[in-house]
C-alpha cells in the first residue's frame, strides 16, 4: 500500500468513525426510550445525559468533534466551521442541559454537575491551548507547498478567540457559564452543520468525474440543506416545545449528508486520477 492510498484510507474511516458515533447515539437514546416508563421522552436529547446513556452521550459528542477537527475543509472557510464546529462539541457534552427531565429508565446523574463541569472544562481549555499553539507551530513551520495562507492564520484566530472567550467567561462568571454554555455551544454547532452541508451544495467538496453523479449528490445536499432550514424555523417557531423532535431531525439530516459525502468521497477516491491525490483527503 503506497503512502497516499494509505492517506485515503484514513480518512475514509475517520468518516466512517463520525457516522459510526452519530448512529450509536441514536441506538443508545431509541433503548434508553423503549425501557422508559409509559414510552415517554426526555426534553431534549441533552436531557440523555442524566439518563443511562450518559457516557455514549459525552463519547460520541468528543468523537464527532475530534473528527471535525482532524477533516480537512476543501476551501479554507469550510475548513475552519470544521474546527469550529470540532470546538463546541465537547463543550456540549462536557457542560450538560441544566434541564434534567425526568423521563428515565434509571436515573444515573443525580448530584450537582458544578464540580464535573469545572474539572472537565479547565482540562479542556488546557488541551485546546496546546493545540492552537501546536498549529500555530505547524502553520509557521509548514514548507511552500503546505505553507499558509492568511486566511488560515485568520480561521486560527477566530479559533483562539473563541478559546479565550470560553476562558473569560468560565473564569469570570461560572454561574451563567454552567447554566448557558451548554445551550451556545449547542446552538452554534448546530449552525456549523447547517452551513457545512449548504456549502456543499454550492461545490465546495471534492467532486466525482462523473457529471451526472455530480448533480445527483448536490441535489440530495440541497433538499437535506433545505430541510435542515426548515427544521431550525419549527423550532424557532415552536421556541422549545419541540426541541427534541428539532434536534433529532438536525442530526439524522447531518448524519443523512456525512453518509452521502462519505459514499461520494469513496467513488471520487477510485475515479480520479493519481495526479490529483491531494484532493482526495478534502471535504
Amino acid at each position: 500500500m503506497d503512502s497516499e492510498d494509505f492517506e485515503k484510507r484514513t480518512y475514509n474511516y475517520l468518516r466512517l468513525a463520525m457516522i459510526a458515533a452519530l448512529i450509536l447515539l441514536g441506538v443508545a437514546v431509541l433503548r434508553e426510550h423503549g425501557k422508559a416508563p409509559s414510552g415517554c421522552w426526555q426534553g431534549s436529547i441533552s436531557a440523555y445525559y442524566y439518563t443511562p446513556v450518559h457516557a455514549v452521550f459525552i463519547g460520541c459528542l468528543v468523537t464527532v468533534g475530534v473528527c471535525m477537527i482532524v477533516l480537512k475543509g476543501k476551501t479554507t472557510f469550510k475548513d475552519v466551521l470544521l474546527n469550529i464546529g470540532g470546538l463546541l462539541a465537547p463543550v456540549v457534552a462536557f457542560v450538560p442541559t441544566p434541564n434534567a427531565g425526568s423521563c428515565w429508565s434509571e436515573e444515573v446523574i443525580s448530584r450537582q454537575a458544578a464540580a464535573d463541569i469545572g474539572n472537565n472544562m479547565f482540562a479542556y481549555f488546557v488541551v485546546g491551548g496546546l493545540a492552537l499553539l501546536a498549529s500555530l507551530v505547524i502553520g509557521l513551520t509548514s514548507k511552500k507547498k503546505a505553507k499558509w495562507t492568511w486566511k488560515q492564520y485568520l480561521g486560527l484566530v477566530v479559533s483562539v478567540a473563541l478559546w479565550l472567550a470560553g476562558i473569560i467567561w468560565f473564569a469570570a462568571s461560572r454561574e451563567t457559564f454552567d447554566r448557558r454554555a451548554h445551550y451556545l455551544a449547542a446552538a452554534l454547532l448546530f449552525v456549523v452543520m447547517i452551513v457545512i452541508v449548504s456549502l456543499s451544495t454550492m461545490g465546495q467538496r471534492h467532486l466525482p468525474a462523473r457529471a451526472p453523479e455530480r448533480k445527483v449528490f448536490t441535489g440530495a445536499y440541497g433538499v437535506i440543506a433545505a430541510a435542515m432550514f426548515v427544521s431550525l424555523a419549527i423550532g424557532l417557531i415552536a421556541w422549545g416545545k419541540a426541541l427534541l423532535a428539532v434536534e433529532t431531525a438536525l442530526l439524522a439530516l447531518f448524519l443523512l449528508y456525512w453518509i452521502l459525502r462519505t459514499v461520494e468521497q469513496w467513488r471520487a477516491g477510485h475515479e480520479t486520477t493519481a495526479e490529483t491525490p491531494a484532493e482526495l483527503t478534502k471535504l
